[in-house]
């Protein structure tokens, strides 16, 4: 029976080629070497020999998982599509403008191809507003192409409501530009003819930047001044009185003539003064003395401001005998500095003279004498 065996194993390990298992030698052999060389490679004591990875290439360390590259990679090529897309789009659009605009084709279009783009000349073509044209302009029209005459109809009241908003708008923007002229002081303040003044509702909206530009302006002159003054340069304008004190004061010799003969007198005072009433009756001279002359005008200029059903509510109360005018913005730029003061504008020099505190009329009048080239 051993013996049996013995000759079984030996025929069978005879049927075997015998390069099946050199080869299964080999590479176990070979891959042994491989790991062994592998934790070799880079010890100190070979440190010359060069790191050889000996690792596949193609496996990934991840410590993420697999769908975040993936998402990332979709993302990517989405948006490379994208920009594809819309570059030749815009390659497309720039070939069709150049087709258009080309006012000398090489060859000129077949009787179809014209045809075919601007329809038979037997045929009425239909009326369309300019594509320059508002939006309900162009509707409007096809509207009334497609015979539908109730939607015509309110595009037509819609393009009414749009006219009125643009003359509103243009309305508005006028009053802007005329309002920052004033402050810059590149035009009167209309403020001093209420009656004319169609501004109110946009001065009101614009009556605290109007103040600031005013006072940056002011602050821009009043450095002038100081300069010139430094210099020696005698500075022509409004005699600053600096007293406080109510007693009659000398008329300065520098008060202003206008050629013309024609001078505004601005009457700032404190509308909520107790004494306002009594200061006011004591105007009612100058009123009945100048009423008939064309030349000269008064004006009430309130401390404060109000909209024009307040103004007339200051008027009753205060009895003031002139017309009021808001004075709060006006203020600053001729630098009033106690209440009341009477400003004298010679209107055809544009320059001004001071009187502050309560002044009786015959003070007044001496002022607007000289001032009108008449004697004191």
């Amino acid at each position: 029976m051993r013996l049996f065996r013995a000759l079984i194993i030996t025929t069978l390990a005879a049927a075997l080629p015998v390069s099946s298992f050199a080869q299964t030698a080999n590479e176990e052999q070979k891959s042994f070497d491989e790991q062994k060389g592998f934790w070799r490679k880079g010890a100190a004591t070979d440190w010359k020999t060069p790191v050889q990875g000996n690792s596949s290439h193609e496996i990934v360390y991840r410590d993420y998982p697999l769908t975040v590259d993936e998402v990332k990679a979709r993302i990517q090529k989405e948006a490379e599509e994208a920009v594809k897309s819309a570059q030749n789009a815009i390659n497309a659009t720039k070939t069709e403008t150049a087709a258009t605009t080309d006012n000398a084709p090489k060859t000129p279009m077949t009787r179809d191809q014209i045809i075919a783009k601007y329809g038979s000349p037997s045929e009425p073509l239909p009326i369309r507003a300019q594509k320059e044209s508002p939006p309900e302009m162009q509707a409007l029209f096809e509207a009334l192409n497609s015979g539908d005459k109730e939607l015509a109809w309110q595009y037509s009241v819609a393009l009414a409501e749009r006219n009125n908003r643009i003359k509103s708008v243009v309305s508005k923007a006028t009053d802007y530009q005329l309002l920052a002229m004033e402050a810059t002081g590149q035009r009167p303040s209309a403020e001093l003819n209420p009656e004319a003044d169609e501004m109110g509702e946009s001065r009101l909206e614009l009556r605290d930047f109007m103040e600031k530009t005013k006072m940056e302006r002011m602050q821009q002159k009043f450095q002038a001044d100081q300069a010139l003054a430094a210099a020696g340069v005698p500075v022509d304008g409004d005699n600053w009185s600096t007293g406080r004190s109510a007693q009659p004061q000398k008329l300065a010799p520098q008060i202003p003539v206008d050629p013309a003969g024609k001078v505004k007198v601005l009457v700032f005072f404190d509308e909520r003064d107790p004494g306002t009433k009594n200061f006011a009756k004591s105007l009612k001279p100058l009123q009945e003395k100048f009423k008939t002359d064309p030349n000269v005008s008064f004006f009430g200029l309130t401390m404060r401001s109000y909209a024009l059903p307040g103004l007339k509510r200051v008027g009753e109360i205060t009895s003031f005998p002139f017309p009021l005018v808001n004075g709060e913005a006006l203020a600053p730029e001729l630098r009033i500095q106690r209440y009341p003061t009477f400003v004298f504008l010679a209107v055809t020099s544009k320059q001004t003279y001071h009187l502050e505190g309560q002044r009786n009329a015959e003070e007044v009048e001496k002022v607007l004498n000289v001032m009108k080239g008449l004697k004191k």
